[in-house]
């Protein structure tokens, strides 16, 4: 995501976000341990999902964990999620779903409002072929991999 801003900036201080706050450092402490949480914040960072300072300051709450609070269980053991993320319920993606919810509440965000806009896009697009389908000849496509685009 290079020349745009990162979603979360900064940790901010209010009683919920720091909560939230908490919770995740917790959260990735136990499911990653302390160097696959480091290097998770770093993967969030280069994808764009938090900035240095937010991994900075998600750095100290990470060292201010109890040993009873690091790497309980395992990163690819399948993390249960509510709605919206639910799909993502059991897949390998499922522990960073869960961070990008945490994020999202720390920013203070809706991400059910950003999943529910995504699938009503996607439902539009998906209208839109079935409609380009049934206007078109079916066998269009077959025919242009078959033989290659005409030339006129």
């Amino acid at each position: 995501m290079i020349g745009s801003k990162p979603y979360l900036e900064t940790l901010e201080q209010s009683a919920g976000r720091t909560d939230a706050t908490i919770q995740w450092a917790r959260f990735l402490g136990e499911t990653f341990g302390t160097t696959g949480a480091l290097n998770c914040l770093r993967y969030y960072e280069n994808l764009g999902w938090i900035s240095p300072l937010v991994r900075k300051q998600m750095v100290s709450y990470l060292r201010g964990l109890s040993l009873g609070e690091i790497h309980n269980k395992r990163y690819d053991e399948p993390t249960t999620l509510e709605y919206p993320l639910e799909s993502l319920s059991g897949t390998l993606f499922s522990t960073h779903a869960q961070s990008l919810e945490y994020i999202a509440t720390i920013r203070g965000d809706d991400l059910e409002e950003h999943v529910m806009i995504a699938r009503m896009a996607e439902r539009r697009v998906e209208r839109q072929i079935d409609e380009d389908d049934e206007d078109g000849d079916p066998d269009e496509m077959v025919s242009i991999i078959r033989d290659g685009p005409s030339t006129y």
